[in-house]
């Protein structure tokens, strides 16, 4: 993989769109419930998983706050080890995703593979 570009997650079987590995914070809130941090650590235009604090019941509907972008209803899928999968109630725009990716990436650290020279 070259510089500049992403990892994307091959398709499993039932799955509509690819997932983009990311690192993004979040915050979740169930309605009429408090607010939650999360990291979004994959995302798609249908979906995302991310790490959360508190199990989650799948079915239940939570609202998904990313900076930059309004916030988006989606539904938990699955619950499992402090991580949770999510659909989106209504896809995102691919260009969405990428400009989300790309406004949120961070530059890797200086001296990240030891003393330079």
């Amino acid at each position: 993989m070259s510089r500049g570009q992403l990892a994307i997650l091959p398709t499993p079987e039932g799955r509509t769109a690819e997932r983009r590995i990311v690192n993004l914070a979040a915050r979740l809130r169930e309605p009429g419930a408090s607010i939650f941090d999360a990291e979004v650590m994959n995302l798609s235009t249908d979906g995302f998983m991310a790490t959360v604090p508190n199990a989650l019941e799948a079915g239940t509907i939570v609202w998904l706050r990313l900076p930059g972008l309004e916030p988006q209803n989606s539904r938990v899928v699955w619950c499992e080890d402090g991580k949770a999968g999510f659909q989106f109630t209504n896809p995102i725009h691919p260009a969405t995703i990428d400009l989300l990716v790309q406004t949120n990436r961070k530059a890797p650290p200086k001296r990240h593979f030891g003393p330079q020279g």
